[in-house]
This record gives structure tokens, sequence and C-alpha cells, in this order.
């Protein structure tokens, strides 16, 4: 059997089981039916079929799951990084099968994000191992070094970021991927503490703004118009979003969140689109800043 193959079944057993579950004798027939279309062998024995369960979760990080009373597999999709993962698995899809040659894909241009490093640092946040390497900042033209204890990275914004304790600063810092060079992986071992919990640090925060030290997290209402609020329904601002009134005349939603200033620009990307209701303190913030840009004029 060709790799190619085993890659379009691979393929086309995702697709299928995304859509509900199916029994073995389900998927078998599928698999025979999509043999006679493509002209390929892609039907195999339920044996071969569970290797091909581990090949998928190893290669995609996609897991097939089978219960057992019902005796049908799928694909559980509760979590986020499952979700990730399929959205991966199809972007991958479509560079293969696409080629972008004519243009009928077209992607945002955008500068490397340093993804490059991405297997390396995530080796020495598993390993618990010390690096150094030369930060450049967007405000200076020469980079300086860090020593730093890696403790997870981050995505925001279609940028890639390292959470880390600086050791020379003795605190938690965020470094962008895209800025990062010179990478050197000591065998000097660190202990994380048991304080740091990665999922509670960015739970109340909306980017990559690390909350002040005492800074509280802070209810926040917003009322959009009907237009903007479709968008927000389908791509909620934060986690919290909760939905208090929505109808012809607005969409209010209702956040808990750190008040950074990554939060504040994007508020204010959204112009006459939203009004913030409460706090106040935002609403005034808001309002200072849109009537500094408009004396720009």
């Amino acid at each position: 059997m060709s790799l190619r193959e085993t890659l379009i079944r691979h393929q086309l057993v995702i697709n299928k089981l995304r859509v509900r579950p199916y029994t073995w004798k389900e998927i078998d027939q599928f698999l025979r039916q999509e043999s006679e279309i493509q002209q390929y062998r892609l039907y195999v024995g339920q044996r071969q079929f569970q290797r091909d369960k581990d090949d998928i979760f190893s290669l995609y990080g996609i897991e097939i799951e089978n219960n057992r009373s019902t005796k049908k597999y799928w694909i559980g999709t509760s979590e986020e990084t499952d979700a990730r993962h399929l959205e991966a698995f199809d972007v991958f899809n479509l560079l293969k099968v696409g080629g972008n040659k004519t243009g009928e894909v077209s992607f945002e241009r955008r500068r490397p994000q340093g993804t490059e490093n991405m297997y390396g640092l995530l080796h020495a946040i598993q390993n618990k191992l010390t690096i150094t390497f030369q930060y450049h900042k967007f405000y200076e033209s020469s980079g300086e070094t860090r020593k730093v204890e890696p403790y997870a990275l981050k995505e925001a914004k279609h940028r890639w970021y390292l959470l880390c304790r600086d050791i020379d600063k003795q605190e938690l810092r965020l470094f962008g991927l895209d800025r990062i060079s010179g990478i050197e992986f000591t065998k000097k071992k660190f202990t994380k503490s048991n304080e740091i919990n990665i999922e509670n640090i960015f739970r109340s925060s909306f980017g990559i703004i690390l909350p002040e030290e005492g800074q509280q997290v802070e209810e926040v209402e917003l009322s959009f118009t009907p237009f903007q609020g479709k968008y927000i329904k389908s791509l909620p601002l934060h986690e919290s979003q909760e939905i208090i009134h929505d109808n012809e005349q607005e969409l209010r939603v209702k956040l808990r969140i750190y008040i950074t200033h990554d939060f504040i620009m994007e508020l204010l990307s959204y112009g006459k689109e939203v009004k913030v209701l409460h706090p106040a303190t935002l609403a005034d913030d808001l309002k200072q800043q849109h009537y500094q840009a408009a004396r720009q004029y």
C-alpha cells in the first residue's frame, strides 16, 4: 500500500467521523466506495484501521475514540486543542490539494513568526531546561541577552510568544518568537513554582499583556450595533463573554477581564460600532482616546 493511499485514507476517515459517529461496517463500506471513485485501494482490515487510529493521533494530534456500547467510532471536539488540530489538518490538506499555483487560495501576507524555533522551545519547556537568547525590541536597534526558564508557548493575534521567568529580573515575561534569535539550550534544569498556573494566568486576560501586580479582574459591559454583534457572537471577544441582550437595537455582552492596553486597543478598533456601558473609567478612557484621534484631522 502506497503512502499516498494511506494519507488519502486518513483524510477520508477524519472528515467522515467529524460529521457523526460511524460503525466499522459503515466506515469499511465508505472506504470501498471511495476506492472505486478514486481508483485507489483505500479499504483496509479492521486491524489495520486500529493502526491507522494510532498514526492519525501521532501525525495530526486527532484522537479517534471507540464507543464500545454502540460499537461506533467518533472524533470528539470538546476541547479547544482538538478543534485547533482539526483546523491545522484542514489547512494542511488545502495546501496539499490546491498547491496555490493559480491563486485560488489567498493567504494573509505577514512576516515570519519565529515558528522555526517552536520545537526546540517546547523541548526546553517539557524538560525544564534553562535557555538564553537574543531579544530584539521593536524600538531598539540592538538586541539584548536574556536568560530564562521557559514555561509555555502562547498564541495571540497571529503571533507566538514564549511565557517564561526572566532569571535576571525575577519576573514573568512574554517574548515574541519573531524577535528571538540565537537560542542556546543549557543543561541546567529548573523547578517551576507550584504557584504558577499557566491556564489561570491567561484565563482573565485578553491578549498577551500580563496584568500588573495587584490588578483585579473587572466586569465590563459592552453594547454593539446589531451588525457588529453578529461577528461578536460568532467569534467572542473572550471566553467569559455572556450575552445580556440580543435584539434589533443592540447586542449587549458582559465580560470578566483584566483591562489592559491590548484590550483597550481592541475596543478602539471597533469605532462607533461599540459603546462601553461599564465601568465608567473604561468608557472615559475610550472617549479621550477617540477625542485625541479626531483632533489629528
